[in-house]
């Protein structure tokens, strides 16, 4: 008995010291703030920022001030908060509520304040205009850029923990944790450059604007840019954009937070028919650049309601399959080859997979060829009955713009710390050969038809540059009526340039146009395509043909030099080319508005005009 009572005791000492040990790890691994090891030195911790390709900066940890109030010296509250809600831009009875809530002497009335606000409060306690409110010092993320690439930055949480995008991603690098030393009492994480160029950004942002100004897509607009060559994303949108400023303002499940292309998978239409008909072309004993084909404007080949194309084309070869996106013709194509043949042609560009960019994604789907009715196969090849996110487009895009070769994309250029030492960098990843070079090249060429003459993307306006691009016009599902619907659309393009040796790539989409009585991806996607697409070629000083060359003797006549640079006041840029101009991209102080092609003929403000920081340059080119 005295035995089995001593054991008794030894056990349920052992589960008490047990349990405290659980309850021990629960505190430290979930409930208590972030550790570090600078944290334990009493250093000041700051989080690494993120900038952009040429360094400027997108997010920063930057001085900010909190506010609180203290119950023992609060005199007049319902002053006090009509004076904190002017300054602070907080409703006036939101800050009585948390006068009168219950709870603690101290009340934390507001946090990321600003200095210029902070100061404005101190003066009044100085002044003892109020009292029983307190300023103290706080720590926040700023993001210089607002809603610039709000998706792809993503937004770190008060306790300086990333919550989503490359905030998140990359948190690990931006939040000091290890052996980092300390810089005058500071822990500095590392620096995060992104491959984006706030420049082509701008230029993406204002385009997709633009489409949901005229058009006013129900689920927004994506735009992305890469460079050809390399896979590096040089622009993001996924509209419409956050206020990372004030991230806390939308709630968990609002459908603005979704980084659509990433994350959001749809089908694709017919911009999939570059990816299905160099397929096509590459599988043995399929489809030939001058295979032949006729339209009459129906595929009826299968069981069911035949498969309607937009026009009637009558005899036509496999390019004009992609410059007029005929669909009896690419239904034909796909009889060239099994289904098995096409689906793992489907796998090798990427579809189904995740693309492998530096973020969360869904991966779409594509069913296995068990699940294939008799209709599938040309369906699919015209970009339906398969899922898919505009990062995977783009990566099976850069298999055409690279002679067969597929790239990694990416959206982070390298980290840096704080010393200056590179931790990595990301180079150019080739994945593998999805189809030969000389069908890629093919495609590229058949592109280009498109985007000239009685082509889809002929209205893109992009002159003396030569075009590959592909349109797309999909009918969603319905998911409530069971059928493709009558007034939804997906309407998007893909452009590469220059078709003979490729640098960039923009791959445009809007979710269900619901204005502007267009549903087009030529109506609505190829203007903003060409509209970017022109932006990028001014902004990167790229030749265009008809292009006046001068040539040079080896004198120089000084007095017949116009000097262009802008110092105090805009000089007179009359005769000016667009190459003249590009320096003013990189020039901060400006906002600048080019209209037209040539040399300036008149500009706004006019010449002599001070300059003032954040003014608008506007020339017109005849």
């Amino acid at each position: 008995m005295e035995k089995t009572k001593k054991a008794i005791v030894i056990f349920a000492f052992a589960v008490i010291f047990l349990c405290g040990i659980i309850c021990r790890y629960f505190y430290l691994m979930v409930l208590s703030p972030r550790d570090d090891s600078a944290a334990t030195k009493n250093y000041r911790v700051e989080r690494g920022p993120i900038l952009d390709r040429n360094g400027v900066v997108l997010a920063i940890q930057t001085r900010l001030f909190r506010v609180f109030g203290w119950r023992p010296t609060l005199k007049n509250p319902d002053y006090v908060a009509k004076k904190l809600s002017e300054i602070l831009e907080i409703p006036e009875e939101e800050i009585k509520e948390k006068f009168n809530r219950k709870g603690g002497d101290l009340i934390q009335l507001a946090r990321k304040v600003s200095f210029e606000a902070a100061e404005k409060i101190q003066d009044l306690i100085k002044s003892g205009e109020i009292s029983g409110i307190r300023v103290d010092n706080d720590y926040g993320r700023l993001y210089p850029e607002k809603e610039l690439a709000s998706h792809l930055i993503g937004f770190a949480g008060d306790d300086n923990k990333g919550l989503d995008g490359i905030e998140r991603q990359m948190d690990r690098y931006l939040f000091p944790v290890g052996n980092q030393e300390a810089i005058s009492g500071v822990v500095y994480g590392n620096q995060v450059y992104l491959t984006i160029d706030v420049n082509i950004q701008n230029f993406a942002q204002q385009a997709s604007m633009d489409i949901m100004e005229q058009y006013e897509p129900i689920d927004g607009v994506i735009t992305l840019v890469a460079d050809a060559k390399t896979g590096e994303i040089l622009a993001y949108v996924s509209m419409p954009e956050l206020d990372l400023n004030n991230y806390t303002k939308y709630s968990a499940d609002d459908p603005i937070k979704r980084n659509k292309p990433v994350i959001y998978t749809y089908e694709p239409g017919s911009v999939f028919k570059v990816f299905s008909i160099s397929s096509f072309m590459h599988i043995p004993n399929g489809i030939t650049p001058e295979s032949r084909f006729f339209c009459n404007g129906f595929y009826t080949n299968i069981s069911g309601n035949p498969i309607k194309c937009t026009g009637h084309h009558g005899d036509i070869d496999t390019g004009d399959i992609i410059k007029y996106s005929c669909n009896p013709g690419t239904c034909m194509a796909s009889e060239s080859v099994t289904p098995e043949e096409f689906y793992f042609m489907i796998k090798q560009f990427g579809f189904g997979e995740a693309s492998g960019v530096e973020l969360p994604e869904e991966k779409g789907s594509i069913r296995p060829t068990s699940r294939w009715s008799d209709r599938s196969k040309p369906t699919i090849a015209m970009g339906q009955e398969v899922q898919v996110n505009a990062m995977q487009i783009m990566k099976a895009v850069t298999v055409i713009s690279n002679h067969g070769t597929m790239l990694m994309p990416h959206v982070i250029k390298k980290v840096v710390d704080a010393t200056g030492h590179v931790v990595f960098e990301n180079e150019r990843q080739p994945i593998m050969e999805v189809v030969s070079p000389k069908v890629a090249d093919s495609m590229l060429l058949m592109m280009e038809r498109a985007s000239v003459d009685r082509g889809t993307a002929r209205r893109h306006n992009v002159g003396g540059v030569r075009m590959s691009m592909k349109t797309g016009t999909a009918q969603v599902y319905d998911d409530e009526i069971k059928k493709y619907s009558d007034d939804k659309f997906t309407a998007s393009c893909i452009a590469i340039f220059p078709t003979e040796d490729p640098q960039y790539i923009i791959y445009n989409v809007a979710f269900h146009p619901m204005k502007g009585g267009i549903t087009t991806g030529a109506g609505i996607a190829v203007p903003a395509v060409g509209k970017l697409a022109n932006d990028i070629i001014s902004y990167k000083g790229m030749a265009r043909t008809g292009d006046t060359v001068l040539g040079f003797d080896g004198t120089i006549n000084a007095s017949q030099e116009k000097n262009f640079a802008v110092i105090d006041v805009v000089p007179d840029f009359t005769g000016a080319s667009k190459k003249h101009l590009l320096p003013l991209f990189k020039d901060d102080r400006f906002n600048l508005v080019i209209k037209g092609e040539g040399w300036v003929v008149r500009q706004s403000p006019e010449p002599g005009t001070p300059v003032e920081p954040g003014m608008t340059l506007e020339f017109e080119l005849q």
